[in-house]
């Protein structure tokens, strides 16, 4: 019983976390990690019958490893379950976070798309 309080109340801690960030344009609750910027023009929204895609890009002075943390650390708090690497899902929706770029010119590119069956 303490081990299921305590996970929640860490749980808790992170959403809050995430709550007190700002989040990429397009996406409600994908927050920018520390250190990024949005780009400015980078963001794509559309809506399809199947579900809607949304594209943006971050960009700084951060590692890929730093960025994987980051968001393997925040997103579960966020209702996201962890695929893989970079390959988040939630509902019927699939988020995937790629990198490109390295150092201070390091850039995120954060695609969410419906969920396939």
């Amino acid at each position: 019983m303490p081990r299921l309080l305590l996970s929640l109340l860490f749980a808790g801690l992170l959403a809050a976390h995430a709550l007190a960030q700002d989040f990429m344009p397009g996406f409600e609750d994908i927050p920018i990690m520390k250190g990024m910027e949005v780009v400015p023009g980078s963001g794509h929204v559309f809506d399809s019958p199947a579900g809607r895609l949304v594209e943006s890009h971050a960009q700084g002075n951060a590692t890929r490893g730093k960025v994987e943390a980051f968001y393997s650390e925040t997103l579960p708090a966020l209702g996201w379950q962890r695929i893989s690497a970079g390959k988040y899902r939630r509902e019927k929706e699939s988020l995937r976070i790629t990198t490109s770029g390295e150092g201070r010119n390091l850039t995120v590119i954060y695609r969410l798309s419906p969920s396939r069956p």
